[in-house]
């Protein structure tokens, strides 16, 4: 996983302190100039990422997800916010095309559409930016992947003939990264925290089974005033306790007690989910600022929910409140899980699979093996050993 932060805002070195709140090891930024531009790339520490260029407008890389994994290039980039200047991006894209021949993926903020059906205002964009935009992409033989969610990527968030919505940032490939990729697709998430959405490309398709989920106790729900009186009622309806037996007891009914009282917060995952649905059609709408920001309060506080979710699967302690660490509270759950993930078994005569079934199977072979009966063995020399 990679993540891209533009217009940051900040020095580099600044930038580089909060990977440890992200959870992501790898590191390259680029300062700002005062109050604007700042690049910021982050990237999880089994991808092999090397740096090939970069300077205030993008950060060029070569990568591979994992060790032995095939190599691609990726350009994430941070397009002129003046006019007048913008040529000076399509020329840089024109020369970053013949630097190699790695399959090749360029995203980020272009600071321009490629069709007036991307710009939504009352002022029409001027239609020879745009050809000059996407007579870049031609020449660099990069192809649009296409996007799910709002037609637009950037809002400014003003009133009615003020406003304006556009798609600005968006992801674009050579036929050889698309193939290299071919499920990759790309969703545009809405953010109570930015005038942009937030891009999330996806290169591969989820695989293997959900795991079995588990009642737990939530922290967020200490946020309800209600909670102490839900204990309290399930605890005392249980009676004396007098044995372990009956502390068990005492303990599921409560917490069955809890399960129940708890569905009216809905799954924070689902809730944030259909708040941002919510968000998303709003914004579509060009709806009144004052819903707008309804729901956006509504997504701050399930994000805070979420927050406190991973920082508890998490099992990191030390961590307060308030902080809004969610990616840091997530990857320290995920490094655990995928500690215990097993990704590839090799057989008995020294293949190596990756399939889910595949490996099923050998470990149920291995095992079996193990402690079944070995009716060639003769019992009687080890029992000699105890006479």
């Amino acid at each position: 996983m990679l993540v891209f932060l533009c217009e940051t805002r900040q020095k580099e070195e600044k930038m580089k302190r909060i990977r440890a709140k992200l959870g992501l090891k790898g590191f390259c930024g680029v300062d700002s100039n005062g109050l604007s531009g700042g690049l910021a790339l982050y990237w999880r520490e089994e991808c092999v990422v090397d740096i090939l260029n970069k300077d205030d407008r993008f950060i060029d890389v070569a990568i591979r997800v994992r060790e032995g994994a095939p190599e691609w290039r990726a350009t994430f980039v941070y397009g002129e916010p003046r006019v007048e200047n913008r040529h000076l991006m399509w020329t840089r894209l024109r020369d970053m095309k013949t630097a190699n021949n790695l399959p090749w993926l360029v995203i980020g903020d272009f600071n321009e559409a490629m069709w007036d059906f991307e710009h939504f205002s009352v002022t029409p964009r001027a239609e020879a930016q745009m050809v000059a935009f996407r007579d870049t992409l031609e020449v660099c033989e990069l192809v649009d992947l296409g996007f799910t969610g709002l037609p637009f990527t950037y809002d400014n968030r003003r009133g009615r003939s003020a406003n304006v919505k556009v798609r600005l940032d968006r992801a674009v490939a050579t036929n050889d990264w698309r193939n290299l990729f071919a499920f990759a697709a790309v969703e545009h998430i809405p953010s109570p925290c930015s005038d942009h959405l937030v891009g999330f490309l996806k290169g591969e398709p989820d695989s293997g089974p959900a795991r079995v989920t588990c009642r737990r106790y939530e922290v967020f729900w200490e946020r309800d005033s209600a909670l102490p009186k839900v204990v309290e009622e399930a605890w005392t309806a249980v009676g004396e306790i007098h044995n372990l037996a009956q502390l068990r007891e005492a303990l599921s009914k409560t917490m069955t007690a809890l399960g129940s009282w708890s569905r009216k917060f809905g799954n924070v995952t689902r809730e944030l989910a259909r708040s941002r649905s919510q968000l998303e059609e709003l914004m579509h709408m060009n709806a009144d600022r004052e819903e707008i920001r309804s729901v956006m309060d509504k997504m701050n506080e399930l994000l805070y929910q979420e927050e406190m979710l991973w920082m508890q699967r998490s099992r990191i302690s030390w961590l307060k409140e308030g902080d809004r660490n969610t990616k840091y509270f997530q990857s320290k759950a995920v490094w655990r899980a995928r500690k215990n993930k097993i990704r590839e078994l090799t057989d008995s005569i020294g293949t190596v699979h990756t399939e889910f079934a595949t490996m099923s199977n050998i470990a149920n072979e291995y095992f079996h093996n193990i402690f079944a009966v070995n009716t060639s063995s003769n019992a009687s020399e080890v029992v000699s050993l105890f006479e």
